[in-house]
């Protein structure tokens, strides 16, 4: 009895360490999943996306040059203006009371003047004919000289005042139609402050936002097709400004475009859809991953290659890559893969070189 009480002892020790082995082992061999694509030539669309809006040929924002309250509002947004025509007036009572009080010191300023200047004719007469001293006739000299300086100081504060008040008053600059209006009847409004947007000129344009990574690829000249959802249109444009510098609110490059053929149909601030044609770097033999397969550290971009194991398993190597242009399917590879690699698309940032993984 005791013996056999002792060999199913060993027998239960026996069970439970090759269960503990078998755990282990089945642990050692967990492998992580990922998700893969093999490289292989793309044959890439020459022609790029982007998302525009319509603007007028010419917009002019007009603002006021002076801060006050509005008295007087003559617009409506659609409304045709002619040029000149009053569209909004500020109370500018400030500026119209200092205006009045520059009248008046002119016009003692011209009264001292012209009086100096008779004392001055007179005095040199009796200086002449030498009834005057020297000293009496450089004095009413140089007092007639200080009221002819003090007149035109007088002039020149009346013209700036003149101006603060025509600052008051916003007329039309050229014939156009009003887009928006952004302030009201009896609203303080800043010195500055946009109030009026007028849309003038015959022709559209559509400006677009080109990311960094391509905008050394677009040209002036170079011709895109635009299509308006919204209407069901699409129009032929070209590039007429590229601008080199960087909007920082949307981390582009402002592009603009001339419609070829604008439609009475497509207005100001309409979406559209804007394709540039990039026939230069369009090939048949382009190699393209997608934006998930590639990571940057301090030397570079990277992806991660596999080289296949028995059982479905495999070791990724770290390859650094040059990449090119970011298109509609993913990243132009330029160098640093070959065809038939497989690359992983996701979950770059928790691998290291040498793991193995399964695919």
């Amino acid at each position: 009895m005791k013996n056999t009480t002792i060999v199913a002892f060993f027998l239960t020790v026996l069970i439970f360490n090759t269960s503990c082995k078998e755990e282990k082992q089945e642990a050692k061999n967990v492998f992580r999943i990922v998700r893969y694509t093999e490289v292989s030539y793309s044959d890439l669309d020459n022609a790029k996306s982007y998302s525009g809006k319509a603007v007028a040929d010419q917009e002019m924002e007009l603002s006021f040059r002076s801060s006050g309250i509005i008295t007087e509002k003559n617009v409506k947004v659609g409304q045709n203006v002619k040029q000149g025509e009053l569209l909004m007036k500020l109370d500018n009572i400030q500026a119209k009371l200092t205006y009045e009080q520059s009248v008046a010191a002119l016009n003692t300023a011209k009264s001292e003047m012209y009086t100096a200047k008779s004392e001055f004719e007179r005095g040199r007469k009796l200086y002449e004919q030498g009834n005057y001293t020297l000293s009496k006739y450089q004095s009413v000299m140089n007092a007639f000289e200080n009221a002819s300086n003090q007149y035109a100081s007088a002039e020149r504060k009346l013209a700036i005042d003149k101006e603060q008040v025509r600052n008051g008053y916003i007329y039309a600059p050229k014939d156009a139609v009003v887009a928006e209006v952004n302030a009201n009847l009896n609203e303080t409004v800043s010195s500055g402050q946009s109030v009026i947007l007028l849309n003038a000129g015959n022709d559209l344009n559509v400006e677009v936002g080109v990311p960094e990574n391509t905008i050394n690829n677009i040209y002036v000249g170079m011709n895109s097709t635009l299509t308006f959802k919204s209407i069901e249109q699409t129009v032929s444009g070209k590039v007429i400004e590229v601008s080199p510098i960087l909007d920082r609110e949307n981390a582009t490059f402002p592009v603009k475009i001339r419609l070829n053929d604008s439609s009475k149909k497509i207005h100001p601030g309409m979406l559209s859809d804007v394709k540039f044609d990039f026939e230069h770097i369009a090939s048949e033999y382009n190699m393209v991953l997608p934006l998930s397969a590639i990571g940057e550290d301090a030397k570079g971009n990277f992806v991660y290659a596999i080289k296949p194991l028995e059982d479905s398993l495999g070791t990724v190597t770290k390859q650094y890559i040059k990449v090119g242009d970011l298109t509609d399917r993913g990243v132009v590879i330029n160098s640093g893969v070959e065809v038939g690699q497989i690359i992983v698309t996701a979950g770059l940032q928790t691998l290291i070189s040498g793991q193995t993984v399964k695919l």
